[in-house]
């Protein structure tokens, strides 16, 4: 099966078969999504993407890297590398993140409620994390943007600690956001 062979030609099926499945839920009287229901959708997808790739730094990648050597570190940050495709796609999923969640803020308006309000102040500022703290330091450190061993290491350790700030931002932020839909813990 060459779908699973490619991932562009997977998520190509998955929102094939998405759309396959909304056509059958309206043809048995179902309603279509609306612009909201769209913007939540690409919203959560994104936001899986993002904090997932978040994850895997914090998580698997960075302990994993102090133990590589110099020359290994040098082949994981050049181009085309795992470290570089996977930076591409966090960066990616925070704008596409924020994107939907700023047009569902917007549909909401006022009734957005308390939870709502903190979860995406705390989103907020963890994507200005990525945007200007993170990447710009991360280009240092795999060699996008030119620097010293010295300036690396401080980039490294800026970057580290913004990406920290934005795992631990991330815990109350993903309740709250679940909160809003699913339980109230304001009123």
């Amino acid at each position: 099966m060459s779908i699973l062979q490619c991932h562009k030609k997977t998520i190509v099926a998955g929102f094939t078969l998405l759309a396959i499945i909304i056509a059958i839920a309206i043809a048995s009287g179902g309603s279509a999504p609306g612009l909201f229901d769209l913007s939540r959708y690409f919203h959560v997808l994104a936001g899986i993407v993002w904090i997932g790739l978040l994850y895997y730094f914090n998580f698997v990648q960075v302990p994993s890297l102090g133990n590589v050597s110099a020359d290994t570190k040098a082949d994981l940050f050049k181009e085309g590398s795992i470290v570089r495709r996977a930076l591409l796609w966090f960066r990616m999923g925070a704008h596409t993140t924020l994107l939907f969640g700023l047009i569902l803020f917007a549909e909401l308006g006022a009734n957005a409620g308390m939870d709502i309000r903190i979860g995406a102040a705390l989103a907020i500022i963890m994507w200005f994390n990525v945007t200007f703290i993170i990447w710009p330091n991360q280009k240092k450190v795999i060699g996008i943007v030119e620097a010293d061993a010295d300036s690396k290491a401080a980039a490294g350790k800026k970057a580290l600690i913004a990406s920290r700030i934005n795992t631990l931002l991330s815990i109350p932020m993903l309740f709250l956001m679940l909160a809003s839909a699913h339980f109230q813990i304001f009123n």
